[in-house]
């Protein structure tokens, strides 16, 4: 009977071990599955997250190159308007510079020269005075209310500062009616009216072009408004001339007078 016991006592205790065994086999695939269970979770498991941080990074890069696009479109636009500005007030500013050059030749309407040295000399010598008067320098001539007195030799520096040293001049009475610039030998001198009108045209520049120091204008001979210069641009010019003048930055000269080719041969 003790040995009947003993031998089922044995058998329990290695069935009891195999039972542990099998259970701890179990236990470890349990843990097994549901681990790779887990894992296979993790990579199966869809979040929308995900691709919604992946747009909203996207987005934010393509709204930052847009809006550097649009600041640098801007100071473009900016540059190019300040520019234009900028070009649109030099150009104005030159004008009237030339402008203000040119109009004594303009006011004795001065006939058509290739050159300084070809132009008449009364027009050299009426333009000349011309540009004194109008340079408004004249307080230091001595005058009796009507008449100032010039010296031919301001009359002539006035000559070269518009015409050139190269141009000719000879000393004559130049000028018509109230605008009559008479020439006294004796004195060496110009009796020029005090009052002087201001009956034939303006110069208004429309085209300036240039090659190097030679500059091309192609200038409207406007006509006075009751003696004086006008400024409205609605007035019609009364012809077109193109003069050519050199430009440095110490001084201008006054090179050539030509009809405008645009109005034909027989335009004048």
């Amino acid at each position: 009977m003790k040995k009947t016991e003993r031998h089922k006592d044995t058998k329990d205790i290695r069935n009891g071990k195999i039972l542990e065994s099998l259970q701890g086999s179990v236990d470890d695939f349990e843990q097994e599955g549901s681990a790779g269970g887990e894992r296979s979770g993790e990579t199966d498991f869809f979040d929308p997250s995900v691709p919604m941080m992946k747009n909203r990074k996207f987005f934010f890069a393509v709204g930052i190159i847009i809006l550097i696009l649009s600041v640098v479109g801007l100071i473009s636009t900016v540059r190019f308007t300040v520019s234009a500005v900028r070009d649109l007030a030099n150009q104005t500013a030159l004008k009237n510079e030339f402008a203000e050059f040119i109009y004594p030749a303009v006011i004795t309407d001065s006939p058509a020269f290739d050159k300084a040295e070809n132009a008449p000399t009364s027009v050299v010598i009426n333009a000349a005075i011309w540009r004194i008067i109008l340079s408004g320098n004249t307080e230091k001539y001595e005058n009796d209310g009507s008449y100032m007195t010039i010296s031919e030799i301001d009359v002539e520096s006035s000559a070269v500062s518009l015409f050139g040293f190269g141009v000719a001049i000879q000393h004559q009475s130049v000028g018509s009616g109230s605008n009559m610039f008479e020439y006294n030998a004796s004195g060496k001198t110009y009796n020029v009216p005090v009052e002087t009108e201001r009956i034939t045209y303006w110069p208004r520049i429309v085209e300036i072009s240039n090659v190097g120091e030679l500059f091309t204008l192609k200038v409207e001979y406007m006509a006075p408004i009751m003696g004086m210069p006008g400024e409205k641009e609605e007035l019609e010019p009364q012809k077109t001339m193109i003069y050519t003048v050199s430009r440095t930055s110490a001084s201008m000269t006054l090179n050539s007078i030509a009809y405008n080719p645009e109005d034909g041969p027989n335009a004048w």
